[in-house]
């Protein structure tokens, strides 16, 4: 474990001082500021506190709490991040999990570009569109699945999110519409993809 990045996050997330995470933990200042430093390590009984006081529901980050709603949640949805020339799920919903088109898909996987003819182009878009690094406020894309002779159309809101450690990552909200709809919304657009600037 990273110790003076787990310490520095963690003092961040409760709005604390050393001297009041040391209280907290029942060590000094100094030491906080050591380990802090990356001087020492934390002995096991503090390690085991820091633990303990990050993981507790009222002490955990932005995206530790993102990620547990979006596991629980019932709709199609995921947290994605870039990796390279790639994107990788995250985290993935309930919902996600349980849909038949995406029961190949786990955390950690690239996301399969395969899975619709404008996979390809829709992916590069997301990652040239400034997503990643707080650039725009929202995409929404509108992309298509075949699955035998059924086709499949989807709807995806893409929201920007950055931690309290400063890593981005993106909401992703799916849902499937009527061909009608998706016709409608790219004739509307004039594309399968917009940028939702709202500044």
């Amino acid at each position: 474990m990273n110790w003076p990045l787990e310490l520095r996050a963690l003092r961040s997330r409760a709005g604390l001082t050393q001297r009041g995470l040391a209280e907290l933990l029942g060590t000094t200042q100094p030491h906080i500021s050591r380990i802090e430093a990356g001087q020492i390590d934390p002995p096991h009984e503090l390690a085991a506190k820091i633990t303990y006081f990050r993981d507790a529901p009222q002490s955990r980050g932005v995206l530790a709490s993102i990620e547990a709603s979006v596991r629980q949640d019932p709709h199609i949805a995921c947290l994605i991040r870039p990796d390279d020339a790639e994107i990788r799920y995250e985290t993935l919903s309930a919902g996600m999990r349980n849909h038949p088109l995406f029961k190949p898909d786990g955390e950690g996987d690239r996301i399969r570009p395969e899975v619709s003819p404008q996979g390809v182009v829709l992916i590069e878009k997301i990652k040239e569109s400034g997503i990643f690094d707080g650039r725009v406020d929202a995409i929404e894309t509108l992309w298509d699945t075949h699955v035998g002779d059924d086709v499949y159309y989807w709807h995806s809101t893409h929201t920007p999110i950055q931690t309290d450690r400063g890593e981005r990552f993106v909401y992703c909200a799916l849902r499937p519409i009527e061909q009608r709809d998706y016709e409608s919304l790219h004739a509307e657009w004039g594309d399968v993809y917009r940028v939702l600037e709202m500044r």
